[in-house]
């Protein structure tokens, strides 16, 4: 997992959950589960100072779900 920088940009602009949000959306309940699908390469995450948050459209192609 790589860690990118965003300045001075809102988290809910850049289409990032929290991890712990993702995992509730995609209805699981353990973080991880989630963090083994980062791990396999199916959820992209990135980690910002020591939070980790999965980004909207690798969740959206995960589970399906198209714009």
């Amino acid at each position: 997992m790589h860690a990118e920088y965003f300045p001075n940009e809102p988290i809910s602009q850049r289409g990032l959950l929290p991890l712990r949000a993702a995992t509730t959306w995609l209805g699981l309940s353990d973080t991880r589960v989630t963090m083994r699908l980062v791990r396999d390469g199916k959820l992209k995450a990135i980690k910002i100072g020591r939070r980790i948050f999965i980004t909207t459209q690798s969740l959206e192609k995960f589970v399906g779900v198209s714009k």
